[in-house]
């Protein structure tokens, strides 16, 4: 059986957003009985990636220049018998996908829209895919799957039981992602303790990702503190969502998470590509949107938020719906589905 290949990069840069969805799509081939190569510039993702039990690859070249990697890319795949190729990361070129797409099929996870790629699919899951114009700029040949029906979640994200909305807040989520490049959650934590809203909460959970370098330093600062519970990594992030009354987060794909799971949630940016997503949730009523972190004062307006608006149990109670309305959890399998029928042509 020829085997799909998917080729994804993570580090304290680019953080793990691209893996985590890659790996639930990855999840559902599995189980439909595929088998999978995982392909990276480097080994920073091996980790991650293998101990979900899947084969992984390092290429040994510069992730921020994968032009420069086609000719060991086209050896993995020919040594690896890979028949198809899904592509995910921002620093593609036109030039990388002609190249690949002269020997192989080729699929590309897109959430930018800067070019139309020479590919067999795009995957667009992002709610502000109309304002990409994909479907006008790609040739009809070009498979699409378009809008959050796609968006690429953990099945256990698909089962959730709905989510309990409590009158008041007690209980606040936070979460920055795989890396933290602006040290949001040790101010966030340092000034929500000196707060009003601190004093009327019960439990405030900070959640850090794998590429966090100061969860030592960021535990034993606030050791005195036992309302702030910090975790790292977690493997479970879906249950951590449900006993929360509310979440702040960057606005990437813990966002389509907190949409399935129907939990309230003030967003924040730290790159440009999440400013779509922050935008569209806002202009949706879905989640509240805080603002740039690298340019505005996000932490303020947070607190804001959560001890004005979010304090309203029939506004935290229509989102919840309108939220699990708009992500289902089934997207990696719909994807996965896509991926063999194009493997099959």
């Amino acid at each position: 059986m020829m085997k799909i290949g998917i080729r994804v990069d993570a580090n304290e840069i680019v953080a793990t957003g691209h893996v985590m969805r890659c790996l639930a799509i990855a999840e559902e081939l599995r189980k439909i009985g595929q088998e999978l190569l995982f392909i990276s510039a480097d080994d920073f993702p091996r980790p991650l990636i293998e101990q979900k039990g899947f084969e992984f690859v390092s290429l040994q070249t510069d992730w921020k220049h994968m032009e420069k990697e086609i000719e060991q890319l086209q050896a993995v795949i020919d040594r690896y018998h890979i028949g198809l190729l899904l592509a995910d990361s921002y620093y593609v070129t036109r030039a990388y996908f002609e190249r690949i797409h002269s020997f192989m099929k080729v699929m590309y996870i897109d959430d930018l829209g800067k070019e139309v790629y020479d590919v067999d699919c795009t995957i667009c899951y992002a709610d502000y895919y109309r304002e990409l114009e994909l479907e006008e700029r790609y040739p009809s040949n070009v498979k699409l799957l378009l809008g959050t029906r796609y968006a690429p979640l953990r099945r256990e994200f698909s089962n959730l039981p709905q989510k309990i909305i409590s009158p008041e807040i007690k209980e606040v989520l936070v979460l920055s992602g795989g890396a933290d490049p602006y040290d949001f959650l040790w101010n966030f934590s340092q000034k929500l303790t000196e707060s009003a809203l601190f004093e009327t909460l019960e439990t405030v959970r900070i959640i850090c990702g794998r590429y966090y370098d100061k969860y030592g330093e960021l535990t034993e600062k606030f050791a005195g503190i036992p309302k702030l519970r910090f975790h790292k990594a977690v493997k479970d992030i879906e249950k951590y969502m449900l006993s929360a009354d509310a979440a702040v987060t960057a606005a990437g794909v813990t966002t389509y998470e907190l949409c399935a799971a129907g939990v309230p949630a003030v967003t924040y940016t730290i790159a440009d590509n999440q400013q779509g997503n922050a935008r569209v949730f806002q202009q949706e009523g879905i989640m509240e949107y805080a603002g740039d972190l690298r340019r505005e004062p996000v932490i303020e307006r947070i607190t804001g938020l959560l001890d004005g608006k979010y304090r309203d149990f029939s506004y935290r109670s229509r989102v919840s719906e309108a939220m699990r309305q708009r992500i289902d959890g089934k997207g990696a399998e719909r994807i996965a589905k896509s991926i063999c029928q194009i493997k099959k042509r």
